[in-house]
């Protein structure tokens, strides 16, 4: 029969208290305990057993009770390191939005502004060939007159000579 290390101690002590009593004739001491004194032991023992199985088991749940703690406050940490990282980058996506929102319309203004300028500057062409064609216009029509005219004074010129032969 083994004995558990940590009850050797009393298991020792038992058995020099045994082996110590003995009758008083002066016969050798033999280990023979009464049923008394050995449900005495028993009882003392499985006292210090349960003692300390409640030590052991008092022990066990406080580190238990430790780890558990220890485990709540490390996922809290994870779930809020989590949260700020997932709040960072929320936070950086807006940024990222806002960027890209103010390009877009500044790359609109930009295109407005070439498309008013382009505007403008056909517009000022076509004036241009506007004004170019009226004057065109001005000396074909001037032009014409003139041809008008000379033909008139022609035809007035002829008129006149075939009176003035007339008439002579």
């Amino acid at each position: 029969v083994t004995t558990d290390p940590e009850l050797k101690e009393e298991e020792e002590e038992l058995y020099h208290y045994g082996s110590m009593k003995g009758n008083d004739v002066g016969h050798a001491s033999q280990p023979i305990l009464n049923k008394v004194e050995r449900q005495a032991m028993v009882d003392e023992i499985e006292k210090k057993e349960r003692s300390m199985v409640d030590e052991i088991e008092r022990k066990s749940k406080s580190r238990e009770e430790a780890m558990m703690n220890e485990m709540k406050e490390e996922s809290k940490s994870r779930e809020e390191a989590m949260e700020a990282h997932n709040e960072a980058m929320m936070n950086e996506m807006k940024k990222d939005e806002r960027n890209m929102v103010e390009e877009m319309k500044e790359e609109s203004k930009s295109r407005e502004e070439a498309m008013e300028a382009h505007n403008e500057a056909m517009m000022n062409e076509m004036k241009e060939e506007k004004v170019a064609m009226m004057n065109e216009m001005k000396e074909e029509s001037k032009h014409r007159e003139e041809i008008m005219m000379n033909e008139m004074k022609n035809a007035i010129n002829t008129l006149h000579f075939e009176l003035v032969a007339v008439t002579l």
